[in-house]
């Protein structure tokens, strides 16, 4: 039976017990979580959610690494030790709440800060030597620069690693559908989004311009049979409570529908 989640942030500042309930409430059977430390103040210790998650019935199928300063994956200084220091304390942590996939951006915008190479694959190879023996997957997401991804996975045999399909980035800047077809047989995590080709929107799938039944029968093709999760958020603005009228609610069903919609 096909499984439907949504990231925990879905555009509403709420607390994170009201969220994961409502979308429990609205019928997903999975959540996907932050897994950084920056909304403590607000959101609490984020190990804890996972807890809260499941209490109210929701498996938990990934969780997402602070991608701040993702290009210090390639920086051979102090910074890139730190940041795979926090990526390692992110696959432990996954470990110990039993969580079977870490999401990681292997670059930063457009314009990274240091060049593809060694660096950063001695760096990816520590981290799933530790990933491994825990049994955490490590999926990378495609971002504005495929190249950075493509290096990786020809440089980097290992069970657990894997890709993250991010349609919205996808559909604006590396790749669209081609990444499917030639990184498919690595997919273990779906960010499933709509855009109209201008920006980084976060829509319902379907109220933009993506084709998804082109996108469907690619994940057929590649024999995808996982949780159909979407990244989408309702239009939000740090400075405004409620910057979307309709109500969370009525978001999340309309979310939901849309997803059974387009992957029945």
């Amino acid at each position: 039976m096909k499984q439907y989640g949504i990231f925990a942030w879905f555009g509403y500042l709420l607390p994170m017990e009201t969220r994961l309930r409502l979308i429990s409430e609205a019928g997903f059977d999975c959540v996907m979580l932050w897994w950084g430390d920056e909304f403590y103040d607000t959101d609490g210790e984020k190990t804890g959610h996972v807890d809260l998650a499941r209490r109210y019935g929701l498996n938990v199928v990934n969780a997402h690494a602070p991608y701040e300063h993702a290009d210090y994956l390639w920086d051979d200084g102090v910074n890139g030790d730190a940041y795979e220091a926090l990526l390692s304390e992110c696959i432990k942590t996954c470990a110990a709440c039993e969580i079977p996939t870490l999401v990681i951006h292997p670059t930063g915008g457009p314009s990274p800060s240091f060049p593809v190479g060694n660096t950063g694959i001695q760096r990816l190879l520590r981290l799933l030597e530790e990933a491994s023996r825990l049994g955490v997957t490590l999926a990378l997401e495609n971002l504005q620069r495929p190249d950075y991804l493509e290096y990786i996975f020809c440089n980097i045999s290992s069970d657990y690693l894997g890709f993250c399909y991010d349609s919205g980035h996808a559909f604006l800047v590396s790749g669209g559908l081609s990444l499917l077809d030639r990184y498919g047989h690595l997919l273990r995590a779906l960010h499933l989004h709509d855009n109209d080709g201008s920006e980084d929107q976060h829509l319902v799938p379907g109220e933009g311009n993506i084709d998804w039944e082109d996108l469907r029968l690619h994940l057929d093709a590649v024999g995808y049979s996982g949780p159909i999760t979407l990244e989408c958020c309702a239009p939000w603005h740090p400075d405004i409570k409620d910057a979307s009228c309709e109500s969370p609610e009525s978001y999340l069903a309309r979310a939901l529908k849309a997803a059974k919609k387009l992957f029945r």
